[in-house]
Parts: structure tokens; sequence; C-alpha cells
């Protein structure tokens, strides 16, 4: 989703083109993704460690996705047609707009908690607040207007 947002913000690619973009993609997440697998080795501290290897291994995925996307004309054709879609940009600009909405929301109930409640959250609890409801917002968003646009 957000690799069509960035696609889509110059010019119209070509198919060709489009198949180089992946590539260095996929090679430029394989590099992050081993980077983050030796530090996940050379940290100490369990949780972060844990949660460089998440996302080492994520990367790995996207990264192999991608390489493999690249290879398969068929399945290449097919993301190419969906990028330009613009059906598919305009559901992306929706839920990306929807999705600042929800944030800000979320950041009013968080603050109408503080000041009505007294309930104050730690740091790190309110970033994965705020992790989660980007994530899980946008995400559900996505399918929501995917089905209703």
């Amino acid at each position: 989703m957000l690799l069509k947002a960035v696609a889509s913000w110059n010019r119209k690619k070509s198919l060709e083109e489009y198949r180089r973009y992946l590539l260095r993609l996929s090679y430029f997440i394989l590099a992050l993704a081993g980077l983050s697998l030796v530090l996940a080795s050379l940290i100490r501290d369990n949780d972060f460690a844990s949660g460089l290897l998440l996302g080492g291994s994520a990367g790995l995925i996207f990264a192999i996705y991608y390489w493999l996307l690249s290879r398969q004309p068929k399945r290449l054709k097919a993301a190419y047609i969906a990028l330009y879609d613009e059906r598919n940009q305009y559901i992306l600009r929706v839920t990306a707009v929807s999705t600042l909405i929800f944030m800000f929301l979320v950041n009013v109930m968080l603050i109408a908690l503080y000041a009505f409640l007294g309930i104050a959250f730690s740091y790190v609890i309110l970033l994965m607040i705020w992790l989660y409801c980007l994530l899980l917002g946008f995400l559900g968003l996505r399918i929501i207007f995917s089905k209703i646009l």
C-alpha cells in the first residue's frame, strides 16, 4: 500500500522501470533486514532484540515477495496495472485522510482520559497505542473503503 503511494507520486513508469524499481526495493529491504538480524544477535536486551528479529524477518519476507514479483511477468503486470488504477489511487487517498482523522480522534480521546479521569500512560504504552491504532486503523479503513467505493 505504501509502495503504491510512493510509486504513484512520480510520473508513470514503464513496466520495465517498475520491475527495476521492485528489484532495487527488494535489495534495499534485504540489506536492512540483514542489518537488523545482525544487530539483533549483538544486542543483549531481549525485548529490543526480539523486535529487531521480528522486523528483520518481516523485511526478508517482503524482500523475497518483491523479488519474486519482479521475476513473474503475469503477476508483475497485474501489480503494475493495480498500481496505476484510478480506483486504487482514490481508495488510498481516502484511506490516508481517514486514518489521519482517526489518529486525531485517538489523541483527543487520550487527552480526555487524562484530563477527566486522570489516566496517564507511560511513553512506551502511548507509542504502542499510536502504532497499533495507526496500523490497524489504516488496514481496517482500507478494507472498508475497498468494499464501499
